[in-house]
């Protein structure tokens, strides 16, 4: 626990000095409303996990705060503040792909959470994996539609007028297969419980948030 923090504040600190950097060029190169709005979504979206923690009364899971920075990191302050999106023509796919990941891991803790004896069960298996595989996509659905309420402010995320509808299947697509790859590591984490298997990230970090906020609940 202790080490796992240490790692979380060194990685908060480099967040934070690429963030500065990265905001500087990004309102020199525009100084925008909307970038502004960027800059300091930037800086304030680390602050989530404590938020959660305390709204919802929750344990620190200093991996989920490893990891949410790291998103953020390349969502917000390389590909938006940065210029990622122009530097890595394929970043934006990338992010969506890795964000079926993230929300995938988000629908097991969900699931376990609200079901009753928060216990870990093989036979869960199947209906687990299914409803953390239809958690992701129902967040790629519900980014799109907020992209697409963005779009009205004079900014265009979806690329609408570039390319259609193109993009927003190719983000629905590749967060569904993101969510569905976390949907069969969840089955097999699940199946081979005690067998000594080996977890890959986003079980590690599921069970990480388990064992802290979920285990031991009434």
């Amino acid at each position: 626990m202790e080490r796992m923090r240490r790692v979380r504040n060194g990685t908060l600190i480099f967040y934070y000095l690429f963030t500065a950097c990265a905001a500087v060029l990004c309102l020199r190169r525009e100084a925008t409303v909307y970038n502004g709005l960027l800059v300091l979504a930037a800086f304030l979206l680390p602050a989530v996990p404590q938020v959660l923690y305390r709204l919802c009364h929750l344990r620190p899971v200093y991996l989920l705060e490893i990891v949410f920075d790291g998103f953020v990191l390349a969502a917000v302050s390389f590909a938006s503040l940065f210029g990622g999106y122009e530097l890595i023509p394929c970043w934006d796919k990338i992010l969506h792909f890795l964000s079926g990941f993230l929300f995938a891991v988000l629908g097991t803790a969900v699931y376990f959470a609200k079901k009753p004896g928060h216990a870990l069960d093989p036979a869960d298996a199947f209906n687990a994996s299914l409803y953390t595989w239809m958690f992701a996509m129902m967040s790629a659905v519900l980014w799109e539609i907020w992209e697409y309420i963005v779009s009205f402010s004079g900014a265009d995320p979806q690329q609408v007028v570039r390319t259609g509808v193109g993009d927003t299947m190719g983000d629905i697509i590749v967060c569904t297969v993101g969510g569905l790859i976390t949907a069969i590591s969840c089955w097999k984490y699940l199946r081979h419980i005690g067998q000594n298997r080996r977890k890959g990230l986003m079980m590690q970090l599921f069970e990480a948030y388990y064992r802290e906020n979920i285990q031991n609940r009434p």
